[in-house]
């Protein structure tokens, strides 16, 4: 009797230590892009600032278990809806978004989107810019030019900004690409002549140093100098506590040593000044602020 009792013992501390070791699954959605392929090798290199920071964040989440699942943008977006433990990095942060997911304070920083033209001989009118050297918007633009088209990452926001001036375009002006590689795709139908004009981040263009010399960039007035991404998660408690541990986790990022340690290659030196200005006024201020009330509450 006393051995049976024994065994029963051990078995319920068995289950509870299991249990308790048992670690929460994470969800990880990636886009199946190229530069996500090798995400979870430690010693493969970033090919990206924001690659970098989400490395060392999916690392530090060490109490978790991260199951890595590949995607097209409306199924990752699907599963943010639907599923309770899905998380993703590099999220442009919307309020129709915010509906069904939690978002982080900010992973990484773009210098926001560009119009591109390539191999063009005619200039554009003086009175499509402004003083700043800027185009008035992508509207102005197209206003102008009514037969020619623009090409568009499908799915996409490109920030409340541009979304609203591209949103007044007609469709007849607009060629989207969607699928695995529709970045260097839309890049490649530039070159090509396919499309007139193309919006994208600097950071996706890879022009040879052939077209570099006849590629043409163009800031558009009233667009944000950078684009903010950020992490996100489902809207559930589990999400909303996750968001939290990263969030503590991107604090640690935006001290100087850290910032430069991890996104030093991917920034010239008045962007990272820039950046860091920020995140200091805007997230390392406060957290200093808040952990010195915090403490004088407690010796109180």
């Amino acid at each position: 009797m006393n051995a049976s009792l024994n065994r029963v013992f051990l078995l319920f501390i068995l289950c509870c230590s299991l249990q308790i070791s048992a670690k929460e699954k994470i969800i990880w959605l990636v886009e199946d892009k190229t530069e996500n392929l090798n995400l979870l090798e430690r010693k493969s290199p970033s090919n990206s600032a924001a690659t970098s920071v989400e490395r060392r964040i999916i690392f530090a989440l060490e109490k978790y278990d991260i199951e890595v699942k590949r995607g097209s943008f409306k199924r990752i977006t699907h599963l943010l809806k639907t599923s309770s433990n899905s998380c993703i990095a590099n999220r442009a942060k919307l309020k129709e978004r915010e509906e069904y997911s939690y978002y982080s304070l900010p992973q990484s920083f773009y210098l926001t989107h560009k119009i591109y033209r390539f191999n063009q001989d005619t200039p554009l009118l003086p009175s499509l810019f402004n003083q700043q050297g800027e185009l008035k918007s992508i509207k102005a633009l197209f206003d102008n030019q009514p037969n020619h088209h623009i090409g568009l990452v499908e799915g996409v926001s490109f920030g409340g900004y541009l979304d609203k001036d591209i949103a007044q375009l007609s469709k007849a002006n607009i060629y989207y690409r969607g699928g695995t590689h529709r970045v260097s795709a839309l890049e490649s139908m530039l070159y090509a002549g396919r499309v007139d004009y193309l919006l994208s981040l600097p950071v996706d263009m890879t022009p040879t140093v052939i077209q570099q010399k006849k590629l043409q960039q163009f800031n558009v007035a009233g667009a944000p100098p950078f684009l903010i991404a950020h992490f996100s998660c489902s809207k559930t408690e589990f999400g909303k506590q996750v968001i939290k541990d990263i969030n503590q986790h991107l604090l640690a990022t935006y001290t100087k040593d850290n910032f430069e340690e991890i996104n030093g290659p991917w920034y010239s030196k008045q962007d990272k000044t820039e950046i860091q200005s920020y995140l200091q006024r805007h997230y390392l201020d406060n957290e200093i602020a808040l952990n010195k009330a915090q403490t004088h509450k407690i010796e109180k």
